[in-house]
C-alpha cells in the first residue's frame, strides 16, 4: 500500500463521500474511480499525519506571532521590555505543551471515539433493522468521516471547517450505509450532545438532591 494511494483515497473520501459509500456497498457494480478501502484504524493512522502537521503549524505560527509582537511593540520600549519577558511567558509554554499532548494522545482519543460511535451506529442500525454486518458499516462510516482531518492543515479556518465537514461526512455515511432518513441522520449526529445534556442534568439533580 503506497502512501500516495492512501492520501489520494483519503482526499477522495472527503470530496466524494456518497460515491465512496456506493463503492463500499457494491464494489463490483461501481463505475468510476475506486479508492482504497481503508479500515477504520488505517484511516485513524492517516488522519494522525494531518494532526501532526497541524501541531507543527500551530507551534510555528505561535512563535511567529510572539516574535513579531515582541519586535513591533516591546523591543524599542524599555518599560514594556522590563515588565514582559517573552521567554518567561507561561502561556507560551502551556500552548506548546497542549499542542504536543494533542498530537501524542490523538490515537488514544480517536480509539475512544471509534468505540463510542460504533455503539451508537449499531444501536440505530438494529432499530432500523438494517441488513448486513453493522460493525463493518459503522467502520466504513467512521473511516470516511476521519478524512475531514485533512482540513486541519488549513490555517485559522481549519478547525471550524473540519468540524463542519465531519458532520457532512457522517451524514453521507448514515444515509448510504443505514439508509436512514435525513431527520434521523441529524438525530444520530447530534446524539452525543443530547447524551451529554442528559448526563449533565442527572448530575445537577443529584447535586441538588444531596444539597437539600
Amino acid at each position: 500500500m503506497k502512501l500516495f494511494d492512501v492520501i489520494y483515497s483519503y482526499i477522495h473520501y472527503l470530496i466524494h463521500p456518497f460515491k465512496t459509500h456506493d463503492y463500499f456497498l457494491a464494489p463490483d457494480d461501481y463505475q468510476g474511480f475506486k479508492p482504497l478501502k481503508l479500515s477504520v484504524y488505517e484511516s485513524l493512522s492517516a488522519s494522525w499525519v494531518f494532526i501532526v502537521i497541524n501541531g507543527l503549524f500551530r507551534i510555528i505560527t505561535l512563535n511567529f506571532i510572539l516574535v513579531a509582537f515582541y519586535e513591533l511593540f516591546l523591543e524599542d520600549s524599555a518599560l514594556f521590555s522590563e515588565m514582559i519577558n517573552i521567554q518567561e511567558y507561561p502561556g507560551f509554554y502551556f500552548l506548546i505543551l497542549s499542542t504536543i499532548l494533542d498530537v501524542i494522545f490523538y490515537p488514544l482519543f480517536g480509539f475512544f471515539i471509534i468505540q463510542f460511535w460504533e455503539v451508537i451506529i449499531k444501536i440505530f442500525g438494529r432499530l432500523l433493522e438494517v441488513k448486513g454486518d453493522l460493525t463493518e458499516k459503522a467502520h466504513a462510516i467512521l473511516s470516511v468521516k476521519m478524512s475531514s482531518q485533512i482540513l486541519k492543515i488549513i490555517p485559522i479556518f481549519g478547525g471550524p471547517s473540519q468540524s463542519l465537514a465531519s458532520m457532512i461526512l457522517m451524514y453521507a455515511g448514515l444515509r448510504k450505509q443505514l439508509n436512514a432518513s435525513p431527520v434521523l441522520c441529524l438525530c444520530i449526529i447530534f446524539s452525543p450532545f443530547v447524551l451529554l445534556l442528559a448526563l449533565f442534568s442527572i448530575v445537577m439533580v443529584l447535586v441538588l438532591a444531596i444539597g437539600f
